[in-house]
């Protein structure tokens, strides 16, 4: 059975739906005067399909599935992100919060906000106008976001009321960003640099020139070492190079036939390399430091470039999302241990570990937690 309870914060009235076969009992109304009605449906599925299609109704007019103690696969909170879809889906656990990116067309340009397991929400300041948020990394111990708002990288602190410029706009659409404790990397074209946020000092800052996949799309993704001595960066199809950073000098490179690489993640503990490959023969690729090569049984998961991947923070998990499909491993034996369907997705998600929970955040203009025990 499929029961879900929704409410609309402002005015306090209910709207629950309980999926029992082919029938839907509908429950709406103010606590206390709510009134029930069957909604026949023609089977099980559809019944279900009809369910979730009022669901997001409601949803897009401001009710909050809110559903404590549920289930592992089941959504903690459903609650609307974006009346509009921007294709940035930025993902961040900022304390237990999920943060979240919406498009703000009056601006215009995107708004970033804090939204808690009940769905409430506390906006962090303006944004620069008409910029759109890609990615965003908090750094807990310094209480810092970071935050790559187009092609340029910005930095929130905790009770400011202002953003920090780290870098300048890159004159042409090309950027990335990764942080390990107090360093971070990015791209400040033509150069990629690192920088110690505590000391402001750059420790690395050498020309890399970036490919143009296919004539048009730049390739530039980096990612710092968990314990700060190494960068891994891909600036060209078919090559992963990994950079002293004390020294700038190269320590190996991992070639392969990928072509863009839109990802590049290192596992806590520093073993694992994991690279997401758009275009060509599309997947995720997770690389063995050891042995400089791809991780045996590492589960096949190509697809079209809409995927999701995300790491707990302790490295014992691994959760990659295809469209609509979520599946969790344990890292360790690369067993399937979870699979559930996300909800109001069209065609793609993002997803991040936020406290217990596993934050969703959907083209649908949908912003989700999700119970994983």
């Amino acid at each position: 059975m499929r029961i879900r309870h929704l409410t609309d914060t402002e005015n306090g009235k209910n709207w629950s739906s309980f999926c029992d076969g082919a029938t839907v009992r509908v429950r709406t109304g103010i606590p206390g005067k709510e009134k029930e009605s069957d909604k026949p449906q023609d089977n099980p599925d559809a019944a279900q399909a009809w369910a979730e299609k009022e669901e997001w109704s409601r949803i897009k007019k401001g009710f909050i599935l809110d559903q404590a103690g549920v289930q592992a696969g089941e959504p903690r909170l459903h609650c609307l992100r974006s009346k509009a879809y921007t294709g940035a889906l930025s993902i961040a656990d900022v304390e237990g919060q999920l943060l979240c990116n919406s498009f703000d067309d009056t601006r215009p340009g995107d708004r970033l906000y804090l939204l808690d397991s009940s769905g409430r929400k506390t906006a962090l300041p303006d944004l620069p106008l008409n910029r759109m948020v890609w990615k965003t990394i908090y750094l807990p111990a310094m209480q810092r976001l970071l935050i790559k708002a187009d092609h340029q990288v910005l930095s929130w602190t905790k009770g400011d009321t202002a953003y920090t410029i780290l870098s300048t706009p890159n004159p042409h659409p090309v950027s990335c960003l990764d942080a390990q404790a107090s360093l971070a990397v990015w791209y400040a074209e033509p150069n990629l640099v690192v920088t110690d946020l505590n000391s402001s000092q750059q420790l690395l800052d050498i020309p890399l020139p970036y490919e143009l996949h296919g004539g048009h799309s730049p390739q530039m993704e980096a990612a710092l070492s968990p314990d700060g001595d190494t960068v891994a960066y891909c600036a060209r199809a078919g090559e992963i190079v990994l950079l002293d950073i004390a020294t700038g000098t190269v320590r190996a490179s991992i070639a392969g036939d990928f072509k863009m690489i839109t990802l590049l993640r290192y596992t806590p503990d520093g073993r694992y390399l994991i690279a997401e490959a758009a275009y060509g023969n599309a997947s995720h690729l997770c690389f063995d430091m050891q042995s400089m090569s791809l991780r045996a049984g590492w589960p096949a998961s190509s697809f079209d470039g809409r995927t999701s991947i995300a790491l707990s923070p302790d490295g014992k998990l691994c959760a990659i999302a295809n469209r609509n499909k979520m599946q969790v491993y344990d890292f360790a034996t690369l067993e399937c241990i979870l699979s559930f369907r996300i909800e109001h997705v069209v065609k793609r998600c993002s997803i991040g570990w936020v406290g217990q929970y596993l934050g969703v955040q959907t083209d649908y203009g949908c912003a989700s937690l999700y119970a994983l025990g």
